[in-house]
């Protein structure tokens, strides 16, 4: 029969909630925070002999290596706010401990959890849990953006329509589509690096309420120092902790960053489906599997499709984690166990879509130059770039013409221009350069 180092209290916690398995991250946060309390613990108070130590210290390393992973098997759905968690945490601990060093009982209260509460030790392991997230995700969305702006290179001379409201508008590079989009991307790399300042805070050493009862001030410091040593993440006590452990909009916040991110993501990917579509066909979605069971010719978009759906979801599950953190109550919100579960499920959902998206599609689509020049011309939008040179009158006059003649080409427009107008052949080419159609005039010079 296997092993089972959980206790009572865990068991109950089967009874009430029924039998999961926590997430491996929250099980190797749970135990830092545990080492590192009872490392101030040691270092304070000198409470354990070298050999006892040596135990506890050990059983928490094993915790934390994931050795005893099997050993926690409850979901994160359930009420108490993660009292069930730390009692399967410290029941864990001691118990393993106590294996290590048969000489010596420790309690899971007692000795593990002393100096300690659910309310400061479990909100600390989430902050851990989801800093390690917020940079996995913080280096996905970096390479998101390196992407998009390695494409506005390559593509900075390829003039596309440019449309507002779904009609033709005005000439723009495919470099310059991709430059928006980086745009956007930028701006969700800067809200990420500035979160990290406001999410790092933890409430470690506040107890139940964030009066600090009953510990030590000498404790709380030195358990302050150890965290930060043994995540290696620039973990910091909160000035005010009962307002850490009541109220947890930093968690709303956070959840707005990633709701933001899946907006942009829904967005471009919105885009993308235009430009791919057989309505435009500027661009061509990668062939990476059949698009029908009866139409052979067939190409689904199934990337931008997985992207966007992905980016619902994510959208509806931050509402999700703003409505638990508004319904804390008094010193205490009971929601985090919900918090973090919708926190794992949102950056996981958020990296599959990103490196899909990247690496199915990015890396991956095509450019259809023929359609994008038979799009260039019969919409006329080149015309329209020309306003601000012959004036407004004299491009619908050159409309029609257009129009009435059946001009196809660039060639063709161009002699048009040149028949129609004060500007030379040489001015003409110059203008027409997708350079210059698509950025600021620059002054003509014979």
């Amino acid at each position: 029969m296997e092993k089972i180092y959980y206790g009572e209290e865990t068991k109950k916690a089967l009874q009430n909630f029924g039998r999961d398995l926590l997430p491996s991250e929250l099980i190797k946060a749970y135990g830092e925070v545990k080492l590192a309390v009872l490392s101030a613990i040691q270092e304070v108070e000198n409470r354990y002999n070298e050999k006892e130590w040596y135990a506890l210290k050990t059983a928490c390393e094993e915790v934390i290596s994931g050795e005893l992973i099997d050993q926690f098997p409850l979901p994160l759905y359930q009420g108490g706010a993660g009292t069930s968690i730390n009692m399967n945490v410290n029941e864990v601990i001691a118990n393993r401990a106590n294996e290590l060093y048969k000489e010596s009982r420790f309690h899971p209260i007692n000795d593990v959890n002393a100096y300690q509460s659910t309310n400061d030790t479990f909100p600390t392991a989430i902050t851990i849990v989801l800093y390690r997230k917020l940079l996995e995700a913080e280096e996905n969305v970096i390479k998101l953006q390196e992407t998009l702006i390695k494409k506005e290179n390559e593509l900075g001379r390829i003039l596309i329509a440019g449309r507002t409201e779904m009609q033709d508008a005005l000439p723009i590079t495919l470099g310059q589509v991709f430059g928006s989009w980086a745009g956007m991307i930028e701006r969700d790399r800067w809200r990420i690096h500035k979160l990290k300042e406001r999410i790092r805070t933890i409430p470690l050493g506040g107890t139940a309420i964030g009066t600090g009862y009953p510990v030590p001030q000498l404790v709380i410091f030195a358990s302050e120092k150890y965290i930060r040593e043994i995540t290696k993440l620039p973990l910091s006590r909160s000035q005010n902790l009962p307002d850490e452990i009541a109220n947890q909009d930093k968690w709303s916040e956070l959840a707005s960053v990633i709701k933001i991110i899946a907006e942009n993501l829904y967005k471009i990917t919105g885009d993308l489906l235009l430009y791919t579509s057989s309505l435009s066909g500027e661009l061509k979605h990668p062939e990476l599997q059949y698009g029908s069971t009866i139409m052979a010719a067939k190409t689904n978009p199934v990337i931008l499709e997985y992207t966007r759906g992905i980016a619902i979801s994510i959208k509806h599950e931050c509402e999700k984690i703003s409505s638990y953190c508004e319904n804390g109550q008094l010193q205490l919100n009971p929601y985090t166990p919900f918090i973090l579960d919708s926190f794992l499920k949102v950056f996981d959902c958020l990296n599959k879509a990103i490196n899909t998206f990247i690496d199915k599609f990015i890396f991956l689509f095509e450019i259809n130059k023929k359609r994008i020049e038979e799009n260039l011309i019969r919409s006329n939008i080149i015309l329209n770039g020309l306003v601000g040179l012959i004036g407004y009158e004299k491009v619908k006059e050159i409309y029609r013409i257009v129009e009435e003649k059946g001009v196809n080409t660039i060639e063709g427009l161009k002699e048009i221009i040149i028949n129609n107008s004060r500007l030379s052949k040489e001015e003409v080419d110059f203008y027409l350069d997708p350079l210059n159609l698509s950025s600021f005039w620059r002054k003509w010079k014979k």
